[in-house]
């Protein structure tokens, strides 16, 4: 605002060769058709109905040297199909949900690393965290989630727990731990940069 500039979203990688890059109306990037062809996909590599998210998957044909057919790029995303203010009519997309393998469905509620860091970085009992996923003995994935909090008592962890369930619709079990234990959490003995995100699930690595 004190620049007095107008800011636009843009979607790309170096696989397309080409970006989806909104326009004035702010309403997700548009698909330039003339050099890709972009799907939306579920896991059995079907495409989604409208308005639900899906794999971006893309076949590029503006590149000669390396194309790609039906290239999952791990990416989900929604597909605006309806035309724009603007007076475009080609697909727009949303912004990216997240990663496809950051995935968490948690008591029939599917969930995405980058929202839930989000929610937990704006929640103001909390000093810090890390997010742990794991599989439980019927091979469903469970949230944990230690917290650093800013005070520990009953009035504090009724609000966490009340936040998290309006917001997620879900209750992730809670562990609250000291600043010490939080470090060492971020910052494993093999590790040079912090870790929010710990993924135990079979067939995962740690993120």
């Amino acid at each position: 605002e004190s620049w007095n500039i107008g800011l636009y979203s843009t979607y790309a990688s170096t696989e397309m060769q080409t970006a989806f890059t909104e326009c004035e109306a702010g309403r997700g990037g548009h698909h330039q058709a003339d050099l890709v062809i972009v799907e939306l996909l579920d896991e059995q590599g079907q495409p989604v109905p409208d308005g639900e998210a899906g794999e971006v998957t893309i076949t590029t044909l503006g590149v000669e040297g390396m194309p790609l057919l039906r290239y999952k790029t791990g990416d989900l995303c929604i597909a605006h199909q309806e035309p724009c203010s603007c007076g475009r009519h080609t697909q727009r997309l949303s912004p990216v949900i997240g990663r496809k393998k950051q995935m968490i469905k948690f008591k029939g509620t599917t969930l995405f690393a980058p929202a839930l860091f989000d929610l937990l970085t704006g929640m103001e009992d909390i000093a810090d965290f890390v997010a742990e996923v794991f599989s439980n003995e019927i091979g469903t994935d469970e949230v944990l989630l230690h917290l650093l909090p800013l005070e520990y008592g009953e009035e504090s962890d009724h609000r966490i727990r009340s936040y998290l369930q309006a917001k997620l619709r879900v209750t992730p079990h809670i562990r609250y731990v000291e600043a010490e234990e939080i470090q060492k959490l971020q910052f494993p003995s093999d590790s040079r940069k912090p870790r929010k995100f710990i993924d135990k699930r079979s067939s995962m690595v740690d993120r």
